[in-house]
């Protein structure tokens, strides 16, 4: 068990490889794999099926450059809370569509938000927003100047 009460998951050599390869590129196909690693492709397909039952995996998405889509606006977002709708706040906050993180925190502030937005004037009417929930005694803001490293990906 980890701190948090969830159950850990070990990996053995297969799957750790199977993620790593996964992580490189969700879109190789199974056969392909089970050549390079040289396991056959219904036993990678079961290891593949256990690591998305037991919640390692938890989806196949695409790596997207934001900017290209015209959100080149990153932001973080600090938020001082009223203790008692701490909960609340974040489940609400986690579905704003320019969120794309939200982090329980200790410190003077309670949530860290990270967002993406179009323009300056997207992020002020997004905070504008923000400070007139009653939930929300503060928030500090920083700009993004430069993401050296955005990547979710971790090396296992």
């Amino acid at each position: 068990m980890t701190s948090d009460g969830k159950r850990r998951v070990d990996l053995d050599t297969i799957d750790r490889r199977l993620l790593i390869e996964l992580l490189r590129d969700s879109r190789v196909s199974l056969r392909r794999l089970s050549e390079e690693m040289n396991v056959s492709p219904a036993t990678l397909h079961n290891r593949l099926t256990k690591l998305v039952q037991e919640g390692v995996i938890k989806g196949f998405t695409a790596l997207v450059d934001y900017t290209k889509l015209g959100y080149s606006l990153s932001a973080i977002i600090m938020v001082k809370v009223n203790g008692k709708y701490l909960v609340e706040f974040e489940r609400e906050i986690a579905n704003t569509d320019n969120i794309v993180a939200v982090y329980d925190v200790v410190g003077e502030y309670d949530v860290v938000l990270i967002a993406k937005f179009r323009s300056v004037e997207d992020l002020d009417v997004f905070l504008k927003q923000l400070l007139k929930n009653s939930k929300v005694e503060r928030t500090y803001t920083s700009i993004v100047l430069n993401a050296v490293k955005e990547d979710p990906r971790v090396k296992i």
